[in-house]
């Protein structure tokens, strides 16, 4: 009976440890598979794919590990040394196919020259050692289990020295790519409120959140160096935590790269589009003075902010005169940028409607008679402008018009 009870015991704690330490991976094979099936699928989503399926070769070997399964974790460690080194120049190159290259510079390989070498140089002590100071670097080094000799073999030493030169290279990269992943996709925004009145479906503020994710994952990945990965085998409730974190993480990654269709391909489009539609309109007027008058003619004398599509260039055209001209007077004289100054319009227009509204019109109404493409960004501009939610401002409007209508009355 105690017998059959330890066996179960056993069974239980395997099975945990196979779906904790596998997780990661299936994680990463999931949406691998689905980034490649979908329709949509541009460069970027293509290149994610790819990156995902480096990143479950990296949670593989952490799973051969966990498992015990020695002789596998042994070779796999060398490719883990590559794909470790490699995931995060990997995924800065992905943040540059969204907001900066339209394809695949292979020069950017360089990237990789880190992870290749030290992988190169584990691989080749690994292929000098012998199977006992292979088992002794895994067990002593890997495992932390008591030596069973003081001396310690000179590629045994140098294996070691290998991973003490991997956390530095490590910790230098994600320190790198947050900096100028960060740099990139503000840069981009920066082009995209500038050009387009509406940024939902382009704007890449919540990749600056994933970056953020990627240090502190590494920062984790950085604890459980310090404390051991073997620290972690018998201590199911923090092997669990850390499992369910990076698992977490990478689905993340996966889903809002799945959700994010819109890249500098299609801004790039959108400004050749422009460019075109300028040679073929004759001449371009170069004058910056008094444009802000004419812009602001322009686009409230024709509503033009109700076009939830409005680009800086379809001003540009009517008026005939350059976008960066345009750009650059709304920074100057606005102290803003073309999607917000178009905002404020959106925003005073349903405040007037708001004002006057009859009680049929309805907040998605409202919204789309205003120039919003959705009432979620709808709401989050105008509570940007109003500091209170469209609802509360409605409501507020209503009881002052009730109060100025009481006042009238007893006036008469």
């Amino acid at each position: 009976m105690q017998t059959a009870f330890k066996s179960a015991n056993i069974f239980r704690a395997m099975l945990f440890t196979s779906l904790f330490a596998l997780m990661p991976m299936f994680v990463c094979l999931f949406w691998g598979i689905l980034l490649l099936a979908d329709k949509r699928r541009n460069l970027p989503k293509s290149y994610l794919a790819f990156f995902m399926f480096v990143t479950l070769v990296n949670y593989f070997t952490h799973a051969a590990f966990f498992l015990h399964e020695i002789k596998l974790f042994a070779f796999m460690d060398n490719v883990w040394v590559f794909t470790s080194l490699a995931s995060y120049p990997l995924y800065y190159y992905y943040i540059r196919l969204l907001t900066r290259d339209t394809k695949v510079n292979w020069k950017w390989l360089v990237i990789l020259l880190p992870a290749f070498l030290t992988s190169l140089f584990s691989f080749t002590l690994y292929f000098m050692m012998s199977q006992e100071e292979l088992e002794l670097f895994i067990y002593q080094s890997m495992y932390h289990q008591p030596a069973l000799t003081t001396e310690v073999p000179l590629l045994v030493r140098l294996q070691v020295m290998r991973t003490n030169i991997f956390k530095w290279i490590f910790a230098i990269q994600v320190v790198l790519v947050l900096i100028y992943g960060t740099r990139l996709i503000s840069l981009y925004n920066k082009k995209l409120t500038d050009f387009y009145s509406n940024k939902t479906g382009r704007d890449l503020s919540i990749f600056k959140m994933l970056l953020l994710a990627l240090f502190f994952s590494s920062l984790i990945s950085g604890i459980s160096n310090l404390l051991g990965k073997d620290f972690f085998i018998n201590r199911k409730l923090p092997f669990a935590v850390i499992s369910l974190l990076h698992s977490t993480f990478l689905f993340w990654i996966g889903y809002v790269g799945s959700y994010q269709n819109l890249t500098i391909s299609d801004f790039k489009r959108d400004v050749a589009k422009y460019k075109k539609q300028m040679k073929l309109g004759g001449p371009v007027q170069k004058k910056e003075s008094g444009l802000m008058e004419d812009l602001n003619a322009l686009v409230k004398g024709n509503q033009l902010f109700t076009n939830p599509d409005l680009q800086v260039s379809d001003l540009a055209l009517r008026l005939k005169t350059n976008r960066s001209y345009i750009s650059r007077t709304i920074n100057q004289d606005m102290d803003t940028n073309f999607c917000d100054w178009i905002n404020a319009f959106r925003v005073n227009h349903a405040k007037e409607l708001m004002k006057s509204s009859a009680p049929e019109l309805t907040m998605e109404s409202i919204a789309e008679q205003s120039g919003f493409s959705n009432i979620s960004t709808f709401y989050r501009v105008f509570k940007k402008h109003e500091k209170c939610t469209p609802g509360k401002y409605m409501s507020l409007a209503s009881k002052h018009g009730v109060e100025q209508e009481a006042d009238s009355t007893l006036t008469r």
